[in-house]
């Protein structure tokens, strides 16, 4: 009985898991719920007031939020709370991706020669390691997204990518066709942005009937709960981040499209207010730390243990027999494999004893069991993975 009860409570902490990390929606809003405690955190605000004689006008940066999702933590979101002008600017999302080289930080970023936003800001100086930034630039026909790698020092690669990002409210999958090769690491990207009714960031107009901006643009909380802007969705597989922790750096630009960087940056600069930085800014020198608000990358121990015990069951559904093959990592270790009903009730157990590293085997023999469905749970010392099997 003690056993039925761990795996239920196990299968309810995992549904609840789930339910927690599917609370983000990518419709280009910022909702109360993605920013609760559970979900997105907080990386920073752009706290001066926009102003029409300052900055970039009446358009920029609010905030940026950041969170891991989906299942097992494979997802990475960011929203990015503001609103472009459609003139080319462009919002920038700069990214240093644990245990991935780059370009080092306060090194002249490299020219990529990829006719995007990107080419104008070389000669920039992060104040962290870049290995690679987003970007949407503003246009009258839409949003347009684009990227760039920076695989060194001195190389780097980017492309403004064929689609534009769709009406609030759905999100747009970037080509599969596009995202290969130099671009694998966003196969799988979804983004969604949604512009403020004015195309303004300012929640109240001196003009009578120019309706209001961007929701969330509160002067206490820029860019808190209902703010509308850029967000994004990436896969940690395709990232290369999705096996380990450690901590993700992530800094917001707002930027014209010949790289002139406008006053808005998050983390921002403090008491900059809403002066530009021009092109080819050095923020390693400037005021405050701008090396990126820092989201932790969490990895549930159940998948990570997964992942070591790498178990798979073949043929699967079995007619006879099936075979389960998992592996043994560095060292030997003590194995035992339990099978259970779905009721979580003890069908059979094998003590597999010490076994050598390296893969090895276990039959499931069907003339042995009754015709149904399983789980196979595999322990190999502290580390545990379980698979579903059907037995015809």
């Amino acid at each position: 009985m003690k056993k039925q009860l761990t795996l239920a409570a196990a299968a309810l902490l995992a549904t609840g898991a789930l339910s927690a990390q599917a609370q983000i929606t990518l419709d280009g809003t910022i909702s109360a719920a993605e920013i609760s405690a559970t979900n997105d955190q907080l990386l920073g605000r752009f706290t001066t007031p926009h102003v029409g004689n300052g900055g970039f006008g009446n358009w920029g940066l609010l905030s940026m939020y950041a969170a891991n999702g989906g299942a097992n933590n494979s997802k990475l979101y960011v929203a990015v709370a503001g609103t472009l002008e459609k003139s080319g600017n462009g919002f920038q999302l700069y990214v240093d991706r644990p245990g991935v080289a780059g370009v080092p930080m306060g090194t002249a970023l490299p020219n990529p020669m990829g006719m995007t936003m990107f080419d104008g800001v070389a000669g920039t100086k992060l104040e962290m390691d870049g290995d690679m930034a987003l970007g949407i630039k503003g246009d009258a026909g839409g949003q347009i997204p684009q990227a760039v790698f920076y695989t060194s020092a001195t190389a780097a690669v980017s492309r403004e990518f064929s689609s534009v990002l769709p009406l609030p409210g759905t999100a747009t999958m970037l080509p599969p066709a596009e995202t290969i090769g130099a671009y694998a690491g966003l196969a799988g990207t979804h983004m969604s942005y949604r512009d403020t009714p004015s195309g303004s960031l300012l929640t109240d107009f001196p003009a009578a009937g120019s309706g209001p901006g961007n929701p969330g643009n509160t002067a206490a909380n820029p860019g808190s709960a209902g703010s509308f802007g850029w967000e994004i969705e990436l896969s940690r597989n395709s990232l290369n981040i999705n096996a380990g922790g450690g901590q993700v750096k992530l800094m917001g630009a707002y930027v014209s499209n010949g790289g002139y960087f406008s006053s808005d940056v998050i983390p921002e600069v403090p008491g900059n207010g809403n002066t530009n930085l021009a092109n080819t800014p050095d923020f390693t020198v400037l005021a405050g730390n701008q090396g990126g608000g820092v989201l932790t990358l969490t990895l549930s121990t159940k998948a990570e243990d997964a992942a070591a015990v790498a178990m798979s069951v073949f043929p699967n559904p079995a007619l006879s027999q099936a075979m389960v093959t998992y592996r043994v990592l560095d060292r030997a270790a003590a194995v035992s494999i339990t099978l259970t009903d779905l009721m979580g009730r003890t069908v059979k157990t094998v003590d597999g004893g010490i076994q050598a590293p390296g893969i090895q085997r276990f039959e499931l023999n069907s003339s042995e069991l009754a015709a149904g469905t399983y789980l196979v749970k595999v322990q190999v010392g502290d580390k545990a993975s379980t698979r579903k099997v059907v037995l015809l």
